[in-house]
């Protein structure tokens, strides 16, 4: 085990994880709300994700994104609202769930700028090379692992 010798929170690598994801956040933010889409960045994530995922439910929905339910359910009325997104009843384990499906309008938001979107977050990471995002993930599982284990 290696012996992390950190005297202050700033000399952690969870202050580094930190303040690398608050970034990437508020600069993801910046460029969405740039688009003016009428939509959050948010809510552009919550959209995307839904659109990436068949069948999904507002539980599912919220361990993805990693916000409580409450905040999820926020976020999904307010996209029902705008007729970005439907739910349906249906069935989990015997539970009644909604179903969240992107209406054709949501798709056209999420196909109209997920190009740009895309050549945003590239152009962020132009000074990493594919083997050292490749480790950046590896390491993200080892954390998640390592997190999770009992």
């Amino acid at each position: 085990m290696i012996d992390i010798k950190t005297e202050h929170y700033e000399d952690t690598i969870i202050y580094s994880i930190d303040k690398i994801i608050k970034s990437l956040k508020s600069r993801l933010k910046q460029k969405i709300e740039s688009l003016d889409l009428g939509i959050t960045a948010e809510q552009f994530v919550v959209l995307d994700t839904i659109c990436a995922h068949d069948s999904i439910y507002q539980q599912q929905l919220s361990d993805i994104i990693m916000k409580d339910k409450s905040n999820t359910n926020r976020i999904i009325k307010i996209l029902e609202q705008k007729g970005l997104i439907s739910r349906q009843y249906g069935n989990v384990n015997n539970r009644l769930v909604y179903f969240l499906e992107v209406t054709s309008e949501g798709k056209n938001i999420i196909e109209d700028n997920i190009t740009t979107i895309k050549q945003f977050i590239t152009d962020i990471f132009v000074n990493i090379d594919d083997s050292e995002i490749e480790m950046l993930h590896k390491l993200s599982d080892k954390f998640e692992t390592d997190l999770f284990k009992e």
